[in-house]
């Protein structure tokens, strides 16, 4: 079977600054999107999720950030499986292990395929080394996969339109965040526009690319101390709710837990 007569899963592992692992799959097929989570608690969260770990048929990350790759070289030896990245992403991992062992690399805006995914890289705003966003076709479906990145420009914006699913990072309330204990520095650089991007943010670029083709919204990435899923899922229904589109299945992903997996249907 392949994905032209399954349904495609996405399948959120656990977002936030502890960690992030996302899971599509098609049929036995799956590509894993960073490995942000040891191979013991991320195989723990695949189990939970009903996933077996043999779907998974490459990694592929995002960015060199220890939430999103602090499990990849065990994940990596124990699935036996490709790894893809960036070269400057690779060369600041390898300079950090030397046993990382062989790399698929990549650049933004060279498609790439992992079973029956085909995969197009592209290049967003984020204090990283070549940080990178997804989108991800299977048959008819398109998939963005986009967080972790300080504002959307036309490139982004290019890249969401007629996704079937996007995931996205509504990372703070900019009000908690004003009144969080941490240091002006730091709020500056989650502010700025290599840093993450808010909840009035996300919801404003989802008004500007959502579509017809939209189904489903994932929300990742959320900030435990400057965000509440509450907050979240309020700004953004409020804003799908001014482009009348209500009918938008809305996910809020968990840093603690696998979220339930959204399905795109033929």
């Amino acid at each position: 079977m392949t994905c032209l007569t399954e349904p495609l899963g996405i399948t959120v592992l656990g977002s936030g600054s502890h960690g992030n692992a996302l899971l599509i799959h098609c049929g036995g097929a799956g590509i894993l999107v960073d490995a942000g989570f040891s191979l013991k608690e991320l195989r723990r969260r695949l189990q939970a999720a009903g996933l077996p770990e043999s779907m998974i048929r490459g990694i592929i990350v995002t960015h060199e950030h220890n939430d999103h790759i602090s499990g990849l070289r065990v994940c990596a030896n124990h699935f036996q499986v490709p790894v893809y990245m960036t070269r400057k992403c690779a060369d600041v991992l390898r300079h950090r292990d030397a046993d990382l062992g062989q790399l698929s690399l990549f650049a933004p805006g060279g498609a790439f395929s992992i079973s029956s995914f085909d995969i197009e890289p592209f290049s967003i705003p984020h204090d990283a080394n070549d940080p990178v966003a997804f989108v991800v076709h299977c048959g008819p479906c398109k998939i963005g996969v986009v967080t972790d990145l300080g504002y959307a420009g036309s490139t982004v914006e290019y890249q969401l339109r007629q996704c079937n699913t996007i995931v996205l990072e509504s990372n703070h309330d900019l009000n908690l965040l004003a009144a969080s204990k941490r240091p002006w520095p730091l709020k500056q650089r989650i502010m700025g526009r290599h840093g993450h991007l808010s909840n009035d943010a996300c919801v404003e670029l989802l008004q500007r690319v959502v579509d017809s083709c939209t189904r489903n919204i994932i929300l990742a990435h959320l900030s435990q101390e400057c965000n509440r899923p509450d907050i979240v899922e309020k700004t953004a229904r409020r804003g799908l709710a001014k482009i009348a589109r209500p009918d938008i299945e809305l996910t809020i992903a968990a840093q603690d837990h696998p979220s339930t997996t959204v399905w795109n249907h033929f």
